[in-house]
């Protein structure tokens, strides 16, 4: 029987209404299958439990990081929930499918690329499991703490739509070593850099708790994120094309203009940034206005002429 091709956003809503129908909800959950991570409540605090996989020939290629950078980015993409959802890491676990080429060094290598984003983020890690199979697999789950979760769900009309972290950078990295370009420039080694060690925006996850309506991390492209946001809070997200065109970094633009490509493009269908995208009224001085929220439906780019396009899908491991 031929294969069915079918988005993820569609699978994901069909394993919730499946699960959903697995038992009584503990009185304990708080937010779960539909947000960056699960929330549960525990006295006055609240736990944030996420988990994320990084396989090989999906989300890396060995012959563009090495397993030093594969262990690095594996516990920061996974932290980077943490960060959206304003919690603050508490430890993490890693389950491991190493293939048979994995050497005792390469998985030391692997382990201290983990290590030193662990260091990074605050976040140890705590035990995790060791299996064999065909390609190399890392499956991190992370748990936080925080007072008061910050949702996809709380946008709310009248909103600024606000920018928090570097858009583009990780995808303009991508294209430059899937093409075979040159990379010794300074804004292309930026660029490769994001790529290979994106960090999670934890410290500026912790201030936005305080502050924003509403956040998500921007790992499938700032469009596709820029829709869930919109899909969970029920609201209509508007992109300003000129003001996310002023955002973009000078890396970006340069970059982009090498590769024939549009930067707005880079930032709005590129993915694994893991900048935030947030949604609230008393905006930090570190955080870019991009755009609003109004009521309605949907995500939209608006250009300075008042049109406006659909934001696209963003990446989408099954598309």
């Amino acid at each position: 029987m031929a294969s069915v091709n079918v988005g993820e956003r569609d699978l994901v809503r069909l394993l919730e209404r499946c699960l959903g129908r697995g038992g009584r909800r503990p009185p304990e959950l708080e937010v779960g299958i539909g947000d960056d991570a699960a929330v549960f409540r525990l006295g006055a605090a609240r736990l944030v439990w996420s988990v994320d996989a990084s396989v090989e020939g999906v989300h890396f290629d060995r012959r563009w990081v090495s397993s030093r950078d594969v262990g690095w980015r594996s516990l920061e993409a996974a932290a980077s929930d943490l960060a959206a959802m304003g919690a603050r890491p508490l430890g993490a676990l890693a389950s491991l499918v190493l293939p048979a080429w994995v050497t005792p060094r390469e998985l030391g290598e692997l382990a201290r690329g983990q290590a030193a984003a662990a260091r990074s983020l605050g976040c140890p890690l705590v035990g995790g499991n060791l299996s064999r199979g065909t390609e190399l697999g890392v499956t991190t789950s992370v748990l936080g703490v925080c007072r008061r979760p910050l949702c996809r769900s709380g946008a709310r009309p009248g909103d600024e739509l606000w920018l928090v972290g570097e858009v583009g950078l990780a995808r303009a990295g991508w294209e430059l070593l899937r093409r075979g370009m040159a990379t010794s420039g300074r804004h292309e080694r930026r660029c490769v850099t994001a790529w290979r060690r994106p960090r999670a925006l934890i410290r500026r996850g912790l201030e936005l708790g305080r502050v924003a309506h509403a956040a998500i991390d921007l790992s499938d492209g700032l469009g596709g994120d820029a829709r869930q946001l919109a899909e969970a809070s029920r609201v209509r997200v508007i992109v300003e094309r000129g003001r996310l065109e002023r955002a973009l970094s000078p890396a970006v633009r340069g970059v982009a203009l090498a590769l024939g490509l549009e930067a707005c493009e880079l930032a709005l269908g590129g993915g694994e940034d893991y900048a935030l995208l947030a949604a609230g009224r008393r905006r930090p001085a570190w955080a870019r206005v991009i755009g609003r929220v109004e009521r309605g439906r949907g995500a939209l780019l608006e250009g300075s002429d008042g049109s406006r396009e659909e934001l696209g899908p963003g990446f989408d491991h099954f598309g």
